[in-house]
């Protein structure tokens, strides 16, 4: 059989990386390349908590998002809350602007000018998202510049299984073939060392001009490159999912709540509630965890916990030769900020742009490579600064992670905020300064000086425009449709 112009394409692996991935490269290559997808491993289970990021990737897709809600039970989410890192403080990191830019200047510049005045108001109260998102009320973005929802934006809870289910018919009516396999051996080149077939359990080569491997922390194809091991930077290791009953007019948040054992998550779906706990298996049980994870979930849960392993770390190339690894087998970040679909689809977007041709140049490959490291190592910075700033006192895990060290680019980042509340920005962001600022300001971290362009306003005016604001919102979320009414 003539190879395609695109060469084949053998995706080895499943879940959300392997027919994301398969859907995304169907779409983008148009049938000048052939595609395949062995399934491998366990099916896709839980819920994802997706960032507005996710929606762009549906569009590219063709994915109409009311009926991809429909099929995955999804729910709205305008950001996450985050509750118990330190005690008495609680905030959310809302999608959307806060506040508004005055005169050029931004606004939590005004913030701090009134806190240092005495004024004690939350920053919460300056995000329309998340005065929208605490009343359990929901918009989607208003077209109209004018309207204060122009600015805001949204992302999705989902099923992961039927989010899968979606992604594989698209895939499938794009031309990509599937079978279930699992791979026995991996065959390389003696000279290049590229892959030049995989040997499956029952007998079959399967050959390929570019191997991508979506087999998840297992590697199999990519797993002797090195890897960056992160744990001495991300103490945990292990979590527990569990399923309880879908609670009442949950709001379109996800929350993320510090107890003395780890960090637990809650994502609301339209039929149940996704939740789970986060932690060091060295230093909780695996009994201690359920428990912890269980409190204060409606109901008596719905089936058995689920346990899996964690590596917070990274290939140290994720395409080599004429193999890439995307999500798990390249690396990941225990996912408190919710960025772990999101590493997944950024990587499948890079090979879009970078998609290496048979025979190709090796400088899209270090480009893939540098992107990818830069992706993902902000990633792991917005998860180091969570532990670092975390104020508990009541367990191991947040003394390794308070006392872990803080690498060059993060701490350069926290010491400009707490200077002058500069909010600086790297290459391949997944989070957005207004989110920096409401993780900074939300965890204590306060800048010691505000932009000297505040003064140019008199602080009894700051005060008045600062309440008008707050007003505003209040009423623009209280007209709003209540988050379960708002659904398709």
């Amino acid at each position: 059989m003539t190879v395609p112009p695109l060469g084949r394409v053998a995706i080895i692996g499943g879940g959300v990386e392997a027919w994301m991935t398969a859907a995304g490269l169907a779409r983008a290559t148009g049938g000048q390349a052939r595609i395949r997808v062995v399934e491998t491993g366990p099916a896709a289970t839980g819920a994802l908590s997706t960032l507005p990021s996710l929606r762009a990737f549906h569009a590219l897709l063709g994915l109409d998002e009311t009926a991809l809600m429909a099929a995955t039970g999804a729910t709205y989410k305008l950001g996450s809350r985050f509750s118990g890192w330190t005690p008495g403080l609680s905030f959310c990191d809302a999608f959307g602007e806060i506040g508004a830019n005055l005169e050029g200047v931004g606004f939590h510049h005004y913030w701090t000018r009134l806190r240092q005045a005495g004024d004690v108001t939350p920053l919460d109260d300056y995000s329309l998202a998340a005065v929208i998102a605490r009343l359990g009320r929901f918009s989607p973005p208003d077209p109209d510049p004018r309207s204060p929802l122009s600015t805001l934006a949204y992302g999705l809870h989902l099923d992961a299984a039927l989010y899968v289910g979606v992604l594989r018919g698209l895939a499938l009516k794009g031309g990509v073939a599937a079978s279930a396999g699992e791979v026995a051996q991996v065959i390389r080149d003696s000279e290049t060392g590229n892959i030049t077939a995989v040997a499956l359990t029952d007998g079959e080569r399967v050959e390929a001009e570019l191997f991508i491997d979506c087999t998840g922390p297992a590697a199999r194809l990519i797993g002797d490159e090195p890897f960056e091991d992160w744990s001495a930077l991300l103490p945990a290791d292990r979590a527990v999912r569990i399923t309880a009953e879908a609670p009442r007019d949950a709001p379109p948040l996800t929350e993320i709540e510090a107890v003395a054992d780890g960090w637990r998550w809650r994502i609301p779906l339209r039929d149940r509630l996704d939740s789970g706990l986060t932690y060091r298996a060295g230093l909780t049980t695996d009994e201690a965890a359920v428990k912890a994870a269980r409190a204060g979930l409606p109901g008596q849960g719905l089936g058995e916990p689920q346990f899996l392993s964690l590596r917070n770390g990274r290939r140290t190339r994720a395409m080599v030769g004429n193999c890439v690894a995307i999500g798990g087998a390249a690396g990941m970040v225990e996912a408190m900020d919710c960025a772990d679909v999101h590493l997944i689809q950024s990587g499948v977007s890079r090979l879009i742009a970078l998609f290496p041709r048979p025979g190709g140049a090796a400088v899209a490959a270090q480009e893939y490579n540098r992107l990818g490291a830069e992706t993902i190592e902000r990633v792991r910075d917005r998860a180091i600064l969570h532990y670092r700033c975390a104020g508990r006192r009541d367990g191991p895990i947040w003394d390794l992670g308070r006392e872990a060290p803080v690498p060059e680019k993060l701490a350069y980042r926290i010491a400009q905020f707490e200077s002058r509340g500069r909010v600086v920005m790297y290459d391949e962001e997944t989070f957005l300064e207004p989110s920096w600022i409401a993780a900074f300001i939300g965890h204590g971290v306060l800048p010691g000086r505000y932009d000297p362009l505040v003064d140019r306003m008199p602080v009894e005016r700051i005060r008045a425009t600062a309440e008008r604001m707050r007003a505003i919102f209040r009423q623009t979320a209280e007209r709003l449709p209540t988050h379960a009414e708002a659904l398709p």
